[in-house]
């Protein structure tokens, strides 16, 4: 018999790493399994009955040891025991990211005003020679349609309750940015690309899945969570749950959004992926291009009649004063973002999370002309961002001379 610590420097010394649990499990049996057969060949004199006792030890050993080379190998996932994982997470986004085409369905809960939910369900199509499409319902009727089709480097988002819609056009940059926001491979890289905590094995839609969870505080907030559930058998996603809150009206609100009832290479019509918009439907107008108009009817007033001398001095200024806001939103330096704006320092914990995750990362596209209203002395400042995920957006820093502190800062449109 070899000597206990030789098995268990055998198993300790295992090249490739394993569950430690199992590692445990494994040598405890082998070192019962040795203690066992010791005993016995101990207490028996006769030497044919001794041999037989030993070739049957030596059977049961070895059957033994074939089990810990399994867990040792890392071929552990082909055994149907419990807390043994069937899923190569590292292969996960691998695989997803062959499938050209996936259909899902996703449903957004978003808690309102006096605990109530929104519950908005979607039938999601995303295809990468196509685009993307997602068909939104409210109480079992259509709602909103919403196409992405980078190739034509447009989007579009169609109310079909209001009979109305908007058309966005997708610079070069937006159009080769990469995955859409809903597309499920952009949750799988979010998940996946940090640490990550196992959740075990469950049945989801019938189906046998395992599980993780992770928090991303940059992308929802400190208090949110992303789980993954992946089919043990094919190392596809079979769902992902996105729980967070978010800053609406004031309030943190909670949000739940689940992605499920995935079907992976499936065969589409390219004429899915086409508007075809109605036409008693109204265009809406661009947020973009009204910034731009607005932009413009400031330049065409007389600069006498717009701004005195001294407000058009200091333009430079109020640009500066929003830059360097931006600046350090993004890198979530949250002592010089209240130099910037004093007025965050209120702001509960749990809300200044959600602000940190929302602007961290960012990168400033552009900043506009800074303009006021009349009879304000609040300015609004113009600016196009780009967001950590990818997605780009436009917004109106707000910006006032600070009596107190004798400057500017930031006092809204965040």
């Amino acid at each position: 018999m070899r000597p206990a610590d030789d098995i268990r420097r055998f198993v300790d010394r295992a090249a490739i790493s394993t569950n430690p649990n199992a590692d445990k499990a494994v040598l405890d049996i082998v070192l019962m399994a040795h203690e066992k057969t010791r005993d016995r060949g101990s207490a028996v004199t006769e030497p044919s009955l001794r041999s037989r006792i030993m070739r049957n030890s030596y059977a049961k050993l070895a059957l033994v040891a074939v089990v810990a080379l399994v867990v040792i190998l890392g071929l552990s996932e082909f055994l149907g025991t419990d807390g043994i994982s069937g899923v190569a997470w590292a292969d996960v986004l691998e695989k997803a990211e062959q499938v050209p085409v996936v259909i899902f369905d996703m449903t957004a809960e978003i808690t309102e005003g006096q605990g109530q939910t929104l519950v908005l369900p979607s039938r999601c199509y995303v295809a990468g020679d196509y685009g993307t499409r997602s068909d939104t319902f409210m109480g079992g009727q259509l709602m909103a349609i919403k196409y992405r089709l980078p190739k034509q480097k447009v989007a579009y988002q169609i109310r079909v309750d209001r009979k109305q819609y908007w058309r966005f056009d997708l610079s070069d940059e937006e159009a080769a940015a990469g995955r859409d926001p809903d597309d499920p491979r952009t949750w799988l890289e979010t998940i996946l690309s940090g640490d990550y905590t196992k959740l075990g094995q469950a049945t989801i839609d019938g189906v046998m899945a395992e599980g993780i969870e992770c928090r991303r505080p940059e992308f929802v907030g400190d208090d949110g969570v992303i789980r993954l559930w992946v089919d043990v058998e094919t190392n596809l996603p079979v769902r992902i749950e996105v729980e967070m809150r978010e800053m609406e009206g004031g309030r943190m609100r909670p949000q739940k959004f689940t992605m499920e009832n995935f079907e992976w290479n499936t065969q589409l019509d390219e004429s899915l992926f086409e508007p075809n918009i109605p036409d008693d439907y109204t265009q809406g107008e661009d947020p973009r291009t009204a910034q731009a108009r607005q932009g413009d009817v400031e330049a065409q007033r007389p600069t006498s009649q717009t701004l005195t001398e001294q407000e058009r001095a200091a333009l430079p200024q109020i640009q500066e004063t929003v830059r360097l806001f931006l600046q350090v939103c993004s890198s979530r330096d949250w002592d010089k973002i209240l130099q910037y704006a004093p007025g965050l320092e209120k702001l509960p914990a749990e809300q200044r999370g959600v602000l940190e995750a929302y602007m961290g990362g960012l990168e400033i596209l552009d900043i506009g002309q800074p303009f006021k209203q009349e009879d304000s002395d609040s300015w609004r400042v113009p600016c196009r961002i780009k967001w950590e995920s990818g997605a780009t957006d436009g917004k109106e820093i707000r910006v006032r001379f600070d009596t107190t502190l004798d400057r500017f800062v930031v006092s809204g449109g965040i």
